[in-house]
């Protein structure tokens, strides 16, 4: 879990330990192992070298199909 204000909360920390599972807290910014910080990093990059004028939805496209 990460440290959202609702997953902070004891009731939920209860509930999953009675299920026998353990609550582990991310830390409170961990891009690596935050699967869309990836994309979005990816998504600079090909904006950052896409010829002048192209949109940011022709470069979301591309990305998407590759």
């Amino acid at each position: 879990m990460d440290n959202a204000p609702i997953q902070r909360k004891n009731k939920i920390k209860q509930l999953v330990e009675t299920t026998e599972h353990e609550v582990i807290l991310k830390p409170s910014y961990s891009p690596d192992l935050n699967d869309i910080e990836h994309d979005f990093s990816a998504l600079k990059r090909a904006r950052m070298y896409a010829p002048v004028g192209t949109s940011l939805d022709k470069i979301i496209s591309d990305y998407c199909i590759s």
